[in-house]
C-alpha cells in the first residue's frame, strides 16, 4: 500500500511538470545559468514525456493497491485430477516431501558428473589398457576429498573411484567406474 501511495505522489509530481514545463526545466538546467530559457521542443517533449510518466505510475500504483499483499502466503491447496471421468471419483493430488535417499543420490549424481570429465580427461593409457599415470590421477582423486582403486584385469585396468556424501541417515556414494575404453558413473548406496 506504501508503494501505491508512493507511486501516486510520482504520478502528482509528473502531471504538474506536465502542466508547468518551465519549473522542470528551471529544476534541471536553468538554475546553472542565468535568464535561461526552455526552448519549444523542450517545453513540449517535457509536457508529453511527464504525461506519459504520470498516466504509467497511476496504472502501477492501481495494480500495487488492488492486489494482493506480498507478505501473506496462500495456504496449500488440494488439486483434482482433470482427467477423471464424470462416472468415477476425482483424484486428489497433494505433494509430498522430498525424499533424503532420492535427494542424496541426486547431489551423488552431480559430484560424480563433476568429477568424470576431470578423470577422463587427465587419464593416460597404454596399449594394453593400462592407466600409465596412476599418481597424477591418484592427486586429482584425493584433492576430490575422493579415493581410487584400480584392479588389474587381463583386458587392462578397471579404476573404481569413490566419494562419501553424508546425509541425514546413510551415506550415498558417487562412483566413477573407469577404463581405457568406458567411464561411468552412478550414484551407489554405501555403507
Amino acid at each position: 500500500m506504501l508503494l501505491a501511495i508512493i507511486l501516486v505522489l510520482g504520478a502528482a509530481w509528473s502531471f504538474f511538470i506536465a502542466a508547468r514545463p518551465e519549473v522542470g526545466f528551471f529544476l534541471e538546467e536553468g538554475w546553472k545559468f542565468r535568464d535561461a530559457e526552455p526552448s519549444d521542443l523542450y517545453l513540449g517533449v517535457t509536457r508529453f514525456g511527464a504525461a506519459v510518466t504520470g498516466i504509467a505510475l497511476l496504472v502501477f500504483a492501481a495494480i500495487f493497491a488492488f492486489s494482493e499483499p506480498s507478505g501473506t502466503v496462500s495456504p496449500p491447496t488440494e488439486r483434482t485430477d482433470p482427467s477423471a471421468t464424470r462416472s468415477g471419483p476425482a483424484i486428489t493430488v497433494t505433494a509430498r516431501p522430498p525424499d533424503p535417499e532420492h535427494e542424496a543420490k541426486k547431489r551423488a549424481k552431480e559430484q560424480c558428473q563433476d568429477l568424470l570429465p576431470l578423470i577422463e580427461d587427465e587419464s593416460e593409457w597404454d596399449q594394453r589398457g593400462r592407466l600409465t599415470n596412476r599418481d597424477h590421477i591418484s592427486s586429482l582423486v584425493a584433492y576430490q576429498l575422493a579415493t581410487m582403486s584400480i584392479a588389474s584385469r587381463p583386458d587392462g585396468d578397471l579404476v573404481t573411484i569413490r566419494s562419501d556424501i553424508p546425509t541425514v541417515d546413510k551415506w550415498v556414494r558417487p562412483l566413477v567406474t573407469m577404463t581405457s575404453s568406458s567411464a561411468t558413473c552412478i550414484a551407489d548406496k554405501g555403507d
